[in-house]
């Protein structure tokens, strides 16, 4: 079985010390989109009104657990870096910039579930279309802090290139972060998240809302977003049941373009059918 590359464990004590400080700051704002998810979800059980056919309060439940589990994932993967890495000022100032417009977002979706006003392609005020512009900009800066934290992984990889876990990880916050920018883009681009006009019957997927007509581009932006969870997951299960790391390198690579190829082919079909 593959070796795993050692890494500097961080204890719990070493929290607050100026090396580890950043990770800190992740599960802070873990703990913040999970506390506001939990109050979103009570709001969402007592509040009746409606916003786009949907609860106002939805949409909030949707950005507050994706960047729960956003902040999770780069808290985790952060700890595959080395302590040097962790330590320069760009990556520590990356972690504030991530966080501080993770945080933006939630709280102005948030306040305007509770106005039962819409977040996004809401244009109808100036301040409204300037926080929305402001909102696209912090998306943009999410995307790129996830990017950087997968090139760093992966230019430490090319020191040994054994640790299939950090290839993997590397990928898929590389390749997840450049189709979300995609997508994301795509959506933004226009005044709907749907490249057509979803039929009246349209059945709709449970819990995330989806419309299985109309080109609802929210489908192939969640596989593309997800793609830094999914690989990684991939890359761990490679490292521990494939003997060969060049095989389990292979696999990845293929894996990587079955799976981005699968998520622009989507996004294709999503203006087509």
């Amino acid at each position: 079985m593959i070796a795993m590359e050692q890494q500097t464990p961080i204890s719990p004590q070493a929290w607050l010390e100026r090396d580890t400080r950043q990770f800190n700051l992740w599960w802070q704002a873990t703990f913040l989109m999970l506390s506001l998810f939990a109050i979103t979800l009570l709001l969402w059980s007592i509040d009746t009104r409606q916003l786009g056919n949907a609860s106002v309060w939805a949409k909030p439940l949707k950005f507050e657990s994706s960047l729960a589990l956003y902040f999770i994932t780069l808290a985790l993967l952060a700890g595959y870096l080395p302590a040097n890495i962790r330590m320069q000022a760009t990556w520590r100032s990356a972690t504030y910039i991530a966080v501080a417009a993770g945080v933006f977002e939630v709280i102005y979706i948030f306040l305007q579930a509770a106005r039962g006003r819409a977040s996004h392609y809401n244009q109808e005020t100036t301040v409204e279309s300037a926080m929305y512009g402001l909102m696209g900009l912090g998306a943009l800066l999410l995307v790129a802090v996830s990017f950087y934290l997968g090139w760093l992984l992966y230019r430490d990889y090319q020191k040994q290139k054994q640790d299939t876990f950090k290839l993997a990880s590397a990928y898929g916050l590389m390749l997840g972060s450049v189709l979300t920018l995609i997508t994301a883009g795509i959506m933004s681009s226009g005044q709907t998240h749907f490249a057509g006009t979803p039929a009246a019957d349209s059945w709709q997927v449970p819990v995330t809302g989806w419309l299985l007509s109309g080109g609802d581009l929210r489908i192939p932006h969640f596989f593309a977003t997800h793609l830094m969870q999914f690989l990684p997951l991939y890359g761990l299960l490679l490292q521990r049941t494939t003997r060969n790391s060049a095989d389990a390198q292979k696999n990845i690579v293929i894996f990587s373009i079955i799976y981005s190829s699968a998520v622009l082919i989507g996004l294709v079909a999503a203006f087509v059918y």
